[in-house]
């Protein structure tokens, strides 16, 4: 971090995070997962989010909780209309198969019929 009286850099906080990565990526490394560069960009942003909520009023982080809550009412609405739509599809399909099938009973009828005279 940038420290404006001094004009240096602070690295002892970011030798925290990079030691609280290191910590992550072992406790990941046990498990067999080698993490990529997009994993460990969304691992740092974690930690550098959970560090910035430390310093944040309580006011603030019960407006930020419902925003992270309208969020995932407006995800779930969504997950919602797509499976409508989806069940919608496969009704649509379904009618398509049993339409045919009948078809098919009609065709079997008709030459049942046919060779039977």
């Amino acid at each position: 971090m940038y420290d404006e009286t001094s004009n240096k850099c602070d690295t002892s906080k970011s030798e925290h995070m990079k030691k609280e990565y290191g910590h992550k990526m072992h406790d990941e490394m046990k498990w067999g997962h080698k993490p990529d560069e997009m994993h460990r960009k969304l691992i740092m942003k974690k930690i550098f989010i959970k560090k910035i909520m430390a310093h944040l009023s309580e006011d603030d982080k019960k407006k930020l909780l419902v925003k992270k809550l309208e969020i995932k009412i407006t995800a779930a609405k969504q997950r919602v209309e797509l499976l409508k739509e989806k069940q919608k599809i496969v009704a649509t399909k379904m009618d398509m198969k049993a339409d045919l099938a009948e078809q098919k009973i009609e065709l079997l009828k008709m030459v049942h019929d046919m060779l039977k005279e």
